[in-house]
């Protein structure tokens, strides 16, 4: 039986080194050609049948080898994009990354297969970009919306230090992370809100529908009514009555607190609340710090410059106040102190943190020691919102009872002295 001939490759692949490297390899198959190429350290970034008599090649497109006319989209990529979509499109490629797919054949196949039209729209510009020669970094950086600096500057320090698979799966790891710990954020944030939506909603109905028929009892017989069921018969006449100057009052605030929180001096305003709200103020300090250490440690470790790396931590902090403390530290580093100076000096980071962190950076530890460090902080983070829910289910109940107890016994007390109103008659 005779052997198969090896065809010849062109290939576009990054070395150990993060260079661009470009060139031929022989082997039977494509996936034979991309285990070669993975055994001598490089990650593939395109690979392609090479033309007869070729030899050199400009970009993956060359050779003559004409690229994939991708399939028009049918979203838009201005569009908007989720989050669980791109922690997908990030677990998938990093597996496809590891195994030696080329890296435009894995965008070619995750733009196909995405289920939001939006962010298939995307993909497929960027398969073209990549195939284009253009790095992966740069094309990412056109859809900041979708692919933030976070995102896009560990994809930089990939390219630069030929690690893309494994950067991907601990970026893909720290998204998934965030995102969980987000929802339950979120989630402990919701539950009291809708408890107490729900408590003001029995409290209109009570003073709208069921106290109005009360009214007509108590009116005639003419009896003299306690303060409180007065009180109440007169907020239910205004909501009856004046109904559309409650509803105007409630849309006037509530577009001046929007457009106040979207003022600096209104973000400052509702940060610093956040960081001081008796309950919920300790969890929020727990998720910044968290958010802040995890995003610094992994880019540290992926050979991110600090002060690139300082700067990213200052947009994803999410407080202000948090972003201020960050920015105070990349002035620092530039001046000539470490990191840990301001941190120490800081009260929004506790000595005990601070201190580790110093440790680090005399040890040359630092990004083993940020990276225990936020897995501890999301592991107090949990226990924080964990009890933290705990704590305002009994509070909101005891809330929702004295508000509608109370309405309640005042819609009762004149029935209670029924007998002297009678007897008035």
């Amino acid at each position: 039986m005779t052997a198969t001939a090896p065809s010849r490759y062109a290939y576009h692949a990054r070395d150990a080194a993060g260079a661009v490297v470009q060139g031929f390899v022989h082997a039977p198959t494509v996936a034979d050609a991309s285990r070669q190429l993975r055994a001598e350290g490089k990650y593939i970034v395109d690979i392609k049948p090479a033309k007869p008599g070729a030899d050199l090649i400009a970009t993956p497109a060359a050779d003559g080898i004409p690229a994939p006319t991708p399939t028009v989209a049918t979203g838009s990529a201005n569009g908007r994009v989720r989050r669980d979509d791109v922690i997908h499109f990030t677990i998938q490629l990093s597996v496809m990354v590891d195994t030696g797919v080329p890296l435009s054949e894995a965008l070619q196949a995750l733009a196909e297969q995405a289920l939001s039209p939006n962010f298939s729209a995307i993909l497929k510009l960027v398969v073209q970009d990549v195939q284009g020669g253009k790095d992966f970094s740069s094309t990412l950086q056109q859809f900041p919306k979708v692919f933030p600096k976070y995102y896009t500057s560990l994809i930089k320090a990939s390219e630069m230090s030929g690690t893309m698979g494994p950067i991907l799966r601990k970026l893909a790891d720290n998204l998934v992370s965030q995102s969980e710990t987000t929802k339950k954020v979120k989630g402990a944030m919701i539950y009291p809100a809708f408890m107490f939506i729900m408590s003001v909603s029995v409290t209109i109905f009570l003073l709208t529908v069921i106290l109005p028929k009360f009214t007509a009892i108590f009116a005639n017989k003419k009896a003299a009514l306690p303060m409180p069921t007065q009180v109440l018969i007169g907020i239910s006449d205004s909501l009856i009555h004046y109904w559309y100057a409650h509803l105007g009052a409630i849309l006037l605030v509530g577009g001046f607190g929007l457009w106040f929180r979207l003022r600096p001096m209104g973000r400052r305003f509702f940060d610093a609340l956040k960081l001081k709200a008796p309950i919920f103020g300790p969890m929020f300090h727990k998720l910044y710090l968290s958010r802040s250490l995890s995003t610094l440690g992994t880019m540290i470790q992926a050979g991110v410059q600090t002060l690139d790396a300082l700067a990213v931590v200052r947009d994803v902090a999410g407080n202000v106040y948090y972003q201020e403390l960050w920015e105070e530290v990349r002035e620092k580093i530039q001046s000539g102190q470490q990191i840990s100076d301001p941190l120490l000096r800081s009260k929004l980071v506790p000595r005990s943190i601070a201190q580790m962190i110093h440790s680090g950076e005399k040890t040359g530890e630092l990004p083993n020691v940020l990276n225990r460090l936020s897995a501890f902080m999301e592991e107090d983070l949990r226990t924080a919102i964990k009890t933290t829910t705990q704590f305002i289910e009994p509070v909101m109940i005891g809330m929702m009872g004295v508000l509608i107890g109370g309405v309640a016994i005042a819609m009762l007390m004149p029935i209670l002295t029924i007998s002297k109103v009678m007897a008035a008659g």
